[in-house]
């Protein structure tokens, strides 16, 4: 976890995600002395001004869990809104009062602006590709260990060293099996009316499409076709999980 800042004479836990600061809606309501909610609100009544990926991010808690952006309870399962300083600063201007302006202030100064001095060495985009590339090559050829999971740990290496993000280029990734699929839990249950992630694994389950293996998803028989199964690492950890293809969505709505 990061360092804390006093904003407001509050102690605000720092949050990054995906290389910028980020604050929630309670941090909001927290330093602006605004009743628990507030900050909710106002984003929902305004939610086609706000762009997803440039003024807020919505993450799973099991991403949230899995990089530490913050502490979660085990038992929370809903997404997590995730506000970056444009974000906040369009959020702030429904906060209309002399308080708003000191904190507003002291939240851009202190917290969002100073990841700008810390922010780290980045190599070329090209030269850490190709070290990575050429390092998974050499142990795919000495250890025989399948070039799609070698790949996927190159790709992840390269993002941690560029700071980039090369999750297009992952998608083109040999697959475990059949064709091309792209939808995980969490975009299914955005395509089927907000559904959480968890309540469609639960529904993939249960039209015996995958099943748990060793607290992992994993693709039956009749699963492969409508999904495949693709590498992936994340933390040190390489393995493969399911991704669904167009087809499932339809499936899915005859159970919902």
């Amino acid at each position: 976890m990061s360092n804390l800042v006093k904003i407001n004479s509050r102690e605000l836990q720092t949050k990054e995600y995906k290389g910028q600061r980020v604050v929630t809606f309670k941090d909001i309501d927290l330093v602006h002395e605004r009743v628990e909610g507030t900050a909710s609100r106002n984003f929902r009544e305004n939610r086609d001004k706000f762009i997803e990926g440039i003024d807020y991010f919505k993450v799973c808690a099991d991403e949230i869990r899995t990089h530490k952006i913050m502490k979660l309870s085990n038992k929370a399962h809903e997404d997590i809104i995730l506000i970056t300083v444009s974000g906040y600063l369009m959020l702030v201007k429904s906060l209309n009062d002399d308080l708003a302006w000191k904190v507003q202030r002291e939240l851009v100064n202190n917290y969002f602006t100073v990841q700008k001095l810390k922010k780290k060495y980045h190599k070329p985009i090209d030269k850490a590709l190709k070290q990575h590339f050429n390092i998974a090559e050499t142990i795919f050829n000495a250890t025989g260990i399948k070039l799609e999971l070698v790949y996927a740990v190159a790709i992840s290496e390269a993002e941690k060293e560029t700071g980039y993000s090369y999750d297009e280029y992952k998608k083109l990734l040999p697959s475990a099996t059949h064709e091309i699929a792209n939808y995980n839990p969490t975009q299914l249950g955005e395509l089927l009316g907000g559904l959480q992630a968890r309540t469609v694994n639960i529904l993939l389950a249960q039209l015996g499409l995958q099943i748990k293996k060793d607290k992992n998803w994993r693709i039956t028989e009749e699963g492969k076709r409508y999904g495949e199964e693709k590498p992936y690492s994340r933390n040190g950890h390489t393995d493969y999980r399911p991704l669904w293809n167009e087809e499932v969505i339809n499936l899915l709505k005859t159970v919902v």
